[in-house]
């Protein structure tokens, strides 16, 4: 079976930046933003965020376009995907918005850290990590996800990174310089695969203007055969 197909999904600001230099909860991107961000989630089977990305907002983001609600209740999807959320934390407060969304929520863990078979309160389901991503999107994939929309933050980007497993980045370019160490990659990853240098590894497949000087770059992972 194969894996699912993940889409990276960010806001990023002139100089590659997704957060102001302060950090914590950041909405850089406009209205333009905000349609291609639900397109996205109307896409996916699963949105994928990390445990630090939930905390700073402490509730994720929804689809509130119905037309998009709609098509996916056409298609016999649940009106949100499923909210994947990767954290070394055994809980959340329940107190968080997160919990009182209308969206599925399932916490993927690694197994030497918890109980695997304790589902924490606020969540339908635990999934088990591998020790790799790659086995652990199968994982997924025998659940039903096959297709990924990834959120952030920069940790989590950079171990998909590491194992070359995002298919297609959605860049929303937003006119402001933020400078700082918040960038979509963490400033920690040294070593990457060389491919990733070489020209002719992505494809664009998108541009388009989204209003208040953003604009939406797509690009393909170019993968041999």
């Amino acid at each position: 079976m194969k894996k699912p197909w993940i889409r990276l999904v960010i806001a990023s600001s002139i100089d590659g930046r997704i957060a102001y230099p302060e950090g914590g909860k950041t909405q850089l991107g406009k209205e333009g933003d905000r349609l291609v961000l639900e397109e996205s989630l109307a896409w996916a089977d699963g949105i994928l965020i990390g445990g630090q990305t939930l905390r700073d907002h402490q509730s994720i983001c929804l689809i509130h376009d119905e037309n998009l609600i709609q098509k996916r209740l056409s298609e016999g999807k649940e009106k949100q995907p499923i909210a994947l959320i990767v954290s070394t934390q055994a809980s959340h407060p329940s107190i968080w918005p997160f919990f009182q969304q209308p969206i599925q929520r399932w916490l993927l863990q690694n197994t030497d850290l918890f109980n695997e078979n304790l589902v924490p309160n606020g969540y339908h389901k635990k999934i088990n990590l591998s020790d790799n991503w790659f086995k652990s999107l199968k994982i997924l994939s025998n659940k039903g996800l096959s297709k990924i929309a990834l959120l952030g933050g920069a940790s989590l980007i950079s171990s998909f990174i590491i194992e070359d497993l995002i298919d297609e980045l959605q860049i929303t370019i937003t006119p402001q310089i933020l400078g700082g160490r918040y960038c979509w990659i963490s400033n920690e990853l040294k070593e990457l695969k060389k491919s990733f240098s070489q020209e002719g590894k992505w494809d664009l497949k998108e541009s388009r203007q989204l209003g208040n000087s953003e604009l939406l770059i797509r690009y393909f992972r170019k993968r041999s055969n």
